[in-house]
């Protein structure tokens, strides 16, 4: 069966919708389902709030080392560390950066909205790269924002496309855009698209190496999750300087596990056939 082929045979078997971007920056094959249909965007929204807080320290607006004092409006509950810690804990500006993408912490973004000036900043930092159908409308658990209708959303393709940028150093610069991947090759939630293929684990000291090991996969990713949505952005590093990019996002499933396997199935037949198409041992 073709790749196109086998991601539908596992499609046929869920309920819910799917929007999906795969390109191979290698050779340009790329391949979309739904690409500019408006999703969730849930916790992938982080990576583009992360690039801009990352051009901002390059301006000269903040330091990396900065210490930032936590406002009471901000601290939310739900995924992250810092509602867990000390009250007088005050994170550097790269702290809540880091804690953004790689534990998806709610406070530590609430916090970066607040530094670069709003949500709809962020939106008009996503429209000045192209992205045009991702906003940020609301804070992490706004609750009343979520009651007036408020989403962050975004495509897979702006996902996707916001990706392939980063690998070109295209956003921002090559200082932002390496230092983005950087922190996202740290991710700690790896249950979707790199848990059926040989990544290389973020605690790994290989993870930052420009040689990628045959056999393996750095993977630089950003999951997401809302009731019954369940989405995953990443980069693919694979030996001989191979990199794609891949953008799950799904809404109404009838089971948020369904929703996990289905993407980590799915990035495994991509990297199987992109393996095979290179040439590479998997």
């Amino acid at each position: 069966m073709s790749l196109e082929q086998k991601i539908f045979s596992i499609l046929s078997n869920i309920e819910g919708e799917i929007g999906l971007y795969f390109e191979d920056l290698t050779d340009g094959e790329d391949f979309t389902i739904n690409p500019d249909k408006v999703f969730p965007a849930a916790s992938t929204i982080k990576v583009p709030l992360v690039a801009l807080i990352l051009k901002k320290v390059e301006d000269g607006e903040f330091g990396f080392n900065d210490s930032i004092i936590i406002s009471e409006n901000n601290k939310v509950t739900g995924t992250g560390l810092i509602k867990d810690l000390d009250k007088s804990y005050k994170p550097t500006v790269l702290d809540l950066a880091t804690l953004a993408i790689i534990i998806s912490d709610n406070i530590a973004t609430n916090q970066l909205i607040d530094m670069v000036g709003g949500v709809s900043n962020v939106t008009e930092f996503c429209e000045k790269l192209g992205l045009l159908n991702t906003k940020l409308q609301r804070k992490m658990l706004d609750i009343e924002a979520m009651k007036s209708g408020k989403d962050n959303i975004t495509t897979a393709k702006d996902m996707g496309v916001l990706l392939k940028y980063l690998v070109k150093n295209q956003v921002v610069s090559k200082n932002v855009s390496q230092r983005l991947i950087g922190i996202m090759k740290r991710q700690q939630y790896r249950q979707k698209l790199p848990a059926l293929i040989p990544a290389v684990s973020s605690y790994d000291p290989n993870v930052n190496s420009e040689e990628i090991l045959p056999g393996t996969v750095v993977v630089a990713n950003k999951t997401g999750d809302l009731w019954k949505v369940q989405n995953d952005v990443g980069i693919f590093f694979m030996p001989n300087n191979i990199v794609y990019v891949l953008s799950i996002f799904t809404k109404g499933l009838s089971d948020d596990s369904i929703g996990i396997r289905t993407i980590s199935e799915i990035s495994k037949i991509i990297y199987d056939e992109v393996s095979k198409k290179h040439l590479l041992n998997i």
